[in-house]
């Protein structure tokens, strides 16, 4: 029996949780890096490179099967990721604290309240800031950056930094760059 079926089985009897309660309540809280990006590899979770990706303490992720991150990108502490239409970072990512990533969201005139899903895509060496919100369907380009606090509506091109509430392009950042994140701690 696959390790997928058995926990398939195991959840239908009670035995265990779903997925998303052990990410968020348990995988979420294990102190070690490591352990940690194993255990969301083993729920799940997409990694170019576990080895180099970093999940912070305390990130809500939402359909872990969805999430693939990509080698050497880092999600801060206190993200919320709905990864149920797919979210996916490539290399050198950077989302900082508190971001949130959504894929779903309600169609407000349906008189069922029936949900749309859009997945969402991190170009290579892009940066979120602080308290960004990215919403379903959007695509982050190559080296992009997303200023703190900014609500992300429509795609963002390469190499652009935007910022405020909708965003705006403020400038170019100069591109293409070749740099590669080193941020992998063993307690964080």
């Amino acid at each position: 029996m696959s390790r997928k079926a058995l926990f398939a089985r195991l959840h239908e009897r009670g035995a265990i949780p779903d997925r998303d309660y052990l990410l968020n309540h348990v995988v979420n809280k294990i102190p070690f890096v490591g352990a940690r990006m194993r255990a969301y590899k083993a729920l799940g979770v997409h990694f170019d490179d576990v080895v180099s990706a970093n999940i912070a303490l305390g990130v809500d992720v939402w359909a872990g099967g969805g999430l693939t991150i990509g080698a050497r990108s880092t999600i801060g502490q206190r993200c919320y990721i709905d990864a149920r239409a797919g979210v996916r970072l490539d290399s050198d990512v950077s989302i900082s604290r508190g971001v949130s990533v959504l894929t779903a969201e309600h169609v407000i005139d349906d008189p069922e309240f029936g949900t749309t899903l859009a997945g969402v895509h991190f170009g290579s060496r892009s940066w979120v800031g602080l308290g960004a919100i990215v919403l379903p369907g959007v695509t982050i380009g190559e080296g992009a950056v997303i200023a703190a606090g900014a609500v992300v509506t429509k795609d963002v091109e390469p190499w652009v930094v935007v910022g405020g509430t909708p965003p705006k392009p403020l400038r170019t950042r100069p591109g293409p760059m070749s740099y590669e994140l080193d941020f992998r701690p063993a307690w964080y």
